[in-house]
């Protein structure tokens, strides 16, 4: 395993005085980052050996080494306009710009990580029927179990997977400012990656091995290790991503949206397909399901990191600062002085710090609810989780025409408000086995809300600061949006083991979310009420500008 560069030359310079009307510095733009949560966004500088040596006394900046002319001139993305066809059509939706080594490897790591993601679904519910199985909990005819009291190394079996995102919350949010750090600060970018990348890889597979007598452990594996390294391999991802312009900024983070969207489905129809026609118990299915996005996904972060070039590190570390210290640091003083120099962004940072921790959590914590409260088999959840997924793409439609005719706040707000009165009625509403089939609309329900909640969520913060400070504010924000993330399960954790009543426990999900929405109320609009076309495009996170071809409604999908 590689943690380190070895023969890492001088970074290459220029004067910035010298070259100011010339620099154009590749650089990322981060509204096209959905909602994986990053600490730190850098624009990507290439090693050279042959680097000049820096003018004395002249301004340092790090740039992308440039394109060549051939290359400039070249359509990366296949033949000419009208004569590409189909092939052109299939290569802009899959590969966009793909020449390009380290956008290969975004490609590669997208697809490789939406599957070690997505197979946490199966291991959930395998951990929950081992839980159930050591307490002594009986199964009901319907295929969940009854909450019958008994406890399993201290806890109820229902709390489990609360319990899991709790732990794994506050692992995260220690760990985001160290990784960040080391990204930003040191020349082991790369190095880092592949040992993230390797423990996300490593524990999934020894999550083959769960049984009644190791679940708990495969638990805490998951919710520590797993969790922190799969939000630094992110950081790593999204560090590389680069492009001359934001029309093919547009081009390649839609094609990366699309790789992963398409790992994620595919393997939960794989997955499903095998439980349906094998018949096999939720433990048995997880093994399954954990082997192949073991090996899928291990070969595909293989083949990403093999791609990724050393970089040299963006910021010098000041002398006696440990990496996790610069981190904090770097938080600290960015949260302070945005009071000062952008008060609205402040406060959006604040509601979305409780947003995002309810919307985060809904996930496991109504996994749970469904096994318990309606009582709903393994199948059940997987067909509810599959339509949350597959109806999310309508959720960015209906952020598209409102945002564009009422503005980004009043969206943000009506996005909230739905999210509000459907967790409301869900949980009021339906409980017990009788009430089955109505999850089954509230699943639809749940997914329009995701795919409008994200774009939504972004776009409003995108007009709350000036363009040119949005790549350096980006990374505070996903940070805001993973730093209470361990609390809503928390409070579902205290109050279903004080009560037993899970449609008690799910009001942290509900109090955050109203919480969320009176810090909104008081956000400052920095520009006018009707959104823009061009800030929702980037808010909602979708596509290039459509082009003659007409293909920009085919990238507008947005899944968690």
């Amino acid at each position: 395993m590689v943690t380190h560069n070895d023969n890492i030359a001088a970074t290459p310079v220029i004067d910035l005085k010298a070259e100011k009307a010339k620099a154009n510095p590749i650089k990322p733009h981060p509204t096209q980052l959905t909602y994986i949560h990053i600490f730190s966004i850098r624009p990507m500088t290439l090693m050279n050996e042959e680097s000049p040596a820096p003018a004395e006394g002249a301004e340092q900046v790090e740039v992308t080494s440039p394109a060549s002319a051939t290359d400039a001139e070249a359509d990366p993305n296949g033949p000419a306009k009208g004569k590409g066809g189909c092939c052109s059509s299939t290569k802009k939706f899959f590969l966009y710009d793909s020449t390009r080594s380290e956008i290969q490897a975004f490609y590669f790591n997208q697809f490789g990580r939406s599957i070690l993601f997505i197979s946490f679904m199966f291991l959930s519910l395998a951990i929950l029927e081992l839980a159930h199985q050591q307490a002594g909990c009986p199964k009901t005819e319907n295929g969940g179990y009854e909450n019958c009291g008994n406890t399993v190394y201290g806890f109820l079996p229902s709390s489990m997977l609360a319990l899991m995102a709790t732990i794994g919350g506050i692992a995260s949010s220690l760990f985001m400012p160290y990784a960040g750090a080391v990204v930003d600060y040191s020349d082991r970018r790369r190095g880092f990656g592949k040992v993230c990348a390797t423990l996300l890889v490593l524990v999934n597979f020894v999550q083959i091995f769960i049984f009644e007598s190791t679940w708990f452990v495969m638990t805490i594996l998951q919710a520590v290790v797993a969790s922190a390294a799969f939000m630094a391999n992110a950081m790593v991802l999204w560090s590389y991503v680069s492009a001359p312009d934001d029309h093919t900024l547009h081009g390649i983070t839609a094609s990366g949206r699309n790789w992963e969207v398409f790992g994620m489905l595919s393997f939960f129809i794989v997955v499903g397909i095998v439980q349906f026609t094998s018949g096999w118990d939720s433990v048995t299915l997880a093994r399954f399901s954990q082997a192949l996005a073991s090996v899928v996904g291990g070969i595909s972060l293989f083949l990403a990191y093999k791609r990724y070039p050393a970089v040299k590190a963006v910021k010098a570390l000041d002398e006696g600062k440990n990496l996790w210290i610069a981190g904090i640091s770097e938080l600290w003083h960015t949260a302070k002085n945005l009071g000062k120099t952008e008060p609205g962004a402040q406060r959006y940072l604040f509601a979305v710090s409780f947003l995002a921790g309810a919307i985060g959590s809904f996930t496991s914590l109504a996994i749970t609810y469904l096994s318990e409260e309606i009582q709903m088999s393994s199948t059940g959840i997987i067909i509810f989780i599959l339509i949350n997924m597959a109806t999310q793409p309508a959720g960015v439609l209906i952020h598209r025409t409102i945002a564009r005719r009422i503005g980004h706040k009043k969206n943000y707000l009506m996005v909230i408000s739905f999210f509000v009165i459907i967790t409301a009625l869900f949980v009021g509403c339906v409980a017990g086995p009788d009430q089955m089939n109505w999850t089954y609309l509230f699943a639809f329900l749940f997914g329009v809300a995701f795919g409008w909640y994200y774009p939504s969520s972004n776009g409003f913060f995108v007009s709350l600061v000036p363009e040119e400070r949005c790549t350096e504010l980006w990374g505070f924000n996903m940070f805001a949006s993973v730093i209470l993330s361990w609390v809503p399960p928390l409070i579902f954790t205290t109050l279903n083991e004080t009560t037993g009543n899970l449609r008690l426990a799910m009001i942290g999900i509900l109090a955050f979310l109203i919480i969320g929405f009176c810090l909104v109320l008081f956000i400052p609009e920095k520009k006018s009420d009707a959104a823009d076309e061009d800030d929702e495009e980037k808010g909602s996170v979708e596509t290039p500008p459509a082009d003659a071809d007409g293909e920009e409604g085919l990238q507008d999908v947005v899944v968690e």
